[in-house]
């Protein structure tokens, strides 16, 4: 039995085995979660933009306790009010990036979420990506750049802007492919 929630739920009420939290845990992320990484102009930045990756799962604010068992399994991160909706609605959010290779990206390694799976590989291919530092060159910011493009394209700036600030800022210093 799960008695480390017992101060925020009936123990009775969760699963008997840790294995189905886990299950119900990437059910939660499938449906209220989400894997996103955010592409942000910030002018004192070598490139002029940063790669801010972030997981979070939105609640109503009356089912905190569900976020409270996400943070305690997980063992970091914070829950806010969501912005725009912070009378009514909650987020659980990771977006230490040490707290994302360590704890989220394993845990969804070996229990695959099956809406958010293509989500979350291109998701731990940037966070990963940022770990092993290619964000560094040119060239490599301009890969994890397209990656976040591919796991979403709705976004403020298009590719050959953020493209072009790059080649503008880093000049014949480094060279850069262009996005196909």
């Amino acid at each position: 039995m799960l008695n480390e929630f017992g101060d925020l739920v009936d123990p009775e009420r969760l699963p008997r085995r840790r294995k189905y939290l886990y299950y119900y845990i990437v059910g939660l992320v499938d449906g209220e979660g989400c894997f996103s990484v955010s592409i942000k102009k910030q002018d004192n930045t070598r490139f002029g933009w940063v790669i801010d990756p972030v997981f979070h799962v939105t609640q109503s604010a009356e089912k905190r306790v569900v976020l409270e068992i996400l943070k305690r399994t997980f063992n970091c991160g914070r829950i806010i009010p969501k912005p725009g909706q912070e009378d009514t609605m909650l987020q659980y959010i990771v977006d230490a990036r040490r707290n994302l290779v360590e704890k989220i990206i394993p845990f969804f390694r070996k229990h695959k979420p099956i809406i958010k799976w293509s989500e979350f590989k291109h998701f731990a291919e940037i966070v990963e990506g940022l770990e092993r530092k290619e964000h560094k060159s040119a060239e490599g910011f301009r890969m994890l750049i397209e990656k976040a493009y591919q796991l979403s394209s709705d976004r403020k700036y298009s590719m050959s802007e953020i493209v072009s600030e790059i080649e503008r800022r880093v000049g014949a210093s480094e060279t850069i492919r262009r996005a196909p």
